[in-house]
């Protein structure tokens, strides 16, 4: 068993092949970071005769201090036979292959390695794996940070919620889910609202209902950088594994399905109109079930008047064509990752951000798909977490919570990572 330096074609069959893996280490992400001029490693271990890759990462060599590298691998390394031997061999293969590397001072590293397996959000014990990692990076003279994403923007999300769906169709996940998605899965094709997918280069559609929900949320805005990085990433990644639905409001088409849906009742009522007529000449009334079912019409004929003016008012003011939210979700091996979204508050009533879930699982449910992952948390599931009302959303689809061990810092060249501050800053 040995670390190795790859080609890029055996990174790509290796990723092809593999269970499960970050988008942050699919041979687009390094496609990706190479467009932007930044040094990407591909690494792993083999094993074997003949030698077989069961390891393998990319690493990104970040400028540190204008002359110095700090090397980072996020959400790696991806296995395809797990062993804690494996495992040791590669970290100290990249240490040592790093030290021969000029110029290196630290390596950040962010394994996809769960500590903490959660029923829903209650928290299982603490896995061995996990705990053996930490002895090992111990041993590096590494450091784990006691950060989250919330502390700074170079922190990866340490918590995610994710929902097994193996072996499940789009029925079967609605049945799984909480009752607020049941009702608005079912919803779909009633209200006037499609999901259509944008190309990357209409990314500015998600832009503007990010800055919005920044303004909304208190939170800051989407940076430039991180645009260019999301089209740039699904560009690379191409129409069948990135994806930007956004959900959009055709008001005429919903006031169509009122008319259709009221003349229908209408029909009904007037039946019912006949019948009693005709009962209270012959001294009779209609049955209570009857009665029921009349009041029942004639109530959601009440609905359907509310609908109408509701929606005639928000065609006046915003148009016949309204966009009600966006995401973008990244396909890797095994995973629909849901990765940014936002939407516009003043039309919730119309389900957007949930038909966009509702397109989403079934297209996972048609593919390889696994785990879907509604990917970053705090960790804090109270009432008073900063996004408690994120945690709360993502509760309804019935998931569960999974905690991973976090990022750590590793010296590489420890003088150097000491006068530069390369190790827990």
């Amino acid at each position: 068993m040995r670390f190795i330096r790859l080609h890029d074609a055996t990174y790509e069959r290796f990723a092809a092949d593999a269970e499960r893996m970050s988008f942050t280490q699919l041979p687009a992400y390094v496609k990706t970071r190479r467009d932007e001029g930044q040094q990407v490693e591909l690494v792993g271990v083999v094993d074997g005769t003949p030698e077989r890759l069961i390891a393998a990462a990319a690493v990104v060599m970040q400028p540190w201090r204008k002359f110095f590298i700090k090397a980072n691998l996020v959400f790696g390394p991806t296995f395809s036979e797990y062993s804690a031997q494996a495992e040791e061999t590669f970290y100290r293969g990249l240490i040592t292959w790093l030290k021969a590397t000029p110029r290196v001072a630290a390596v950040r590293v962010v394994p996809m390695v769960t500590r903490v397996q959660y029923d829903d959000v209650e928290p299982g014990p603490e896995t061995e794996r996990a705990k053996r990692l930490d002895a090992l990076i111990a041993q590096l003279g590494g450091l784990r940070l006691k950060k989250d994403f919330n502390d700074s923007p170079d922190i990866q999300t340490r918590f995610v919620y994710v929902k097994d769906i193996e072996g499940m169709d789009l029925t079967q996940v609605t049945k799984s889910a909480g009752q607020q998605v049941r009702t608005a899965f079912n919803r779909w094709g009633t209200n006037g609202v499609e999901v259509r997918f944008n190309a990357p280069q209409d990314i500015d559609v998600l832009a503007d209902i990010l800055t919005h929900t920044a303004e909304r949320t208190g939170q800051g805005a989407p940076r430039q950088s991180e645009l260019n990085y999301y089209r740039e990433l699904a560009e690379h990644l191409g129409p069948d594994e990135a994806f930007f639905p956004v959900a959009v409001l055709r008001p005429a088409a919903y006031l169509a399905e009122i008319a259709a849906e009221r003349e229908t009742i209408d029909a009904k009522v007037a039946d019912f109109a006949e019948r009693e007529q005709a009962l209270q000449t012959e001294g009779k009334v209609l049955g209570k079930k009857q009665r029921n079912q009349l009041k029942e019409l004639r109530s959601r004929l009440d609905v359907l008047d509310k609908r109408e003016r509701e929606t005639l008012a928000v065609q006046a003011e915003h148009g016949d064509e309204i966009v009600l939210a966006a995401s973008f979700f990244i396909h890797s091996p095994g995973e629909l990752t849901y990765l940014v979204s936002g939407a516009y508050a003043q039309f919730n009533d119309y389900y957007g951000i949930y038909f966009i879930h509702r397109a989403m699982f079934e297209w996972a449910t048609q593919h390889d798909v696994r785990w879907y992952n509604f990917f970053g948390m705090t960790g804090d599931f109270s009432d008073a977490a900063s996004d408690a009302g994120v945690v709360h959303f993502k509760r309804q689809f019935k998931g569960n919570a999974e905690e991973y061990v976090g990022t750590y810092d590793i010296p590489v060249r420890p003088l150097y990572a000491k006068l530069t501050n390369a190790v827990g800053s």
